[in-house]
């Protein structure tokens, strides 16, 4: 059995930094060792990020949650913001995404004999 947070280490926290860096590179101009230096990872992950080899096992793209914390992350890494805001805010967004039975989707995908109509461990 895994815990929510190892499905976050495991699973959404890279794929988390692989939209963030894409996001960097394609809409920002970002090179991939600017993106790499400001996601806190090695060039060849971003590389493998741009490739969908590594980080891209879950789709954020049509959540609307993901949309708007990942956007305010990529805008406070454009103005510079302290490194202590930014991991506050993904802190936040980790924490909703667990708050609004979004981890728990996940987390029945990877382990499917959870019962996750039963689980109240991540909204209390």
């Amino acid at each position: 059995m895994q815990l929510p947070s190892e499905i976050e280490a495991k699973y959404v926290l890279p794929a988390l930094r692989a939209f963030i860096a894409k996001k960097l590179i394609l809409e920002k101009g970002y090179t991939q060792e600017k993106a790499a230096e400001a996601v806190g990872v090695t060039q060849a992950a971003i590389s493998n990020y741009l490739r969908g080899t590594r980080g891209f096992k879950i789709e954020w793209e049509n959540n609307p949650i993901v949309l708007k914390y990942v956007d305010e992350i990529v805008e406070m890494i454009m103005r510079k913001a302290e490194s202590r805001e930014i991991t506050k805010k993904l802190n936040l967004m980790l924490v909703d995404l667990r708050r609004k039975g979004i981890l728990c989707e996940l987390h029945k995908n990877v382990e499917p004999l959870i019962n996750i109509d039963n689980c109240t461990i991540c909204s209390e």
